[in-house]
């Protein structure tokens, strides 16, 4: 995973902003894709971002690695959802316990 992307991801987690970033899929298929970033999942050595896409209905996860020119999008924000499996995933603010804030996940 490549370590520039942690900064715009902290930016939408943190404000709850919506992410938009380019993907591609395991068949090399590029999408644009806009999502509320809900948690991430990290199953060494991938890291997933764990998003809900309103235009699909449901939750989607996307290996970062497939992941290129992530940004915010400030005019946005979302409310935190139940993960269905949260119990596998992590909050943004357990992978950095120095940035914890009063923020509830």
């Amino acid at each position: 995973m490549d370590p520039d992307l942690l900064g715009a991801f902290e930016t939408v987690f943190l404000g709850r902003h919506f992410i938009r970033f380019d993907y591609s899929d395991a068949k090399g298929r590029k999408t644009e894709r806009q999502v509320e970033p809900q948690a991430m999942l990290i199953l060494p050595p991938l890291w997933y971002l764990v998003g809900w896409d309103p235009a699909r209905h449901d939750f989607r996860h996307f290996r970062m690695d497939r992941i290129s020119n992530p940004e915010a999008v400030p005019t946005t924000s979302f409310r935190r959802r139940h993960v269905p499996f949260e119990n596998d995933v992590c909050p943004y603010n357990e992978l950095h316990p120095e940035r914890r804030s009063s923020h509830s996940w």
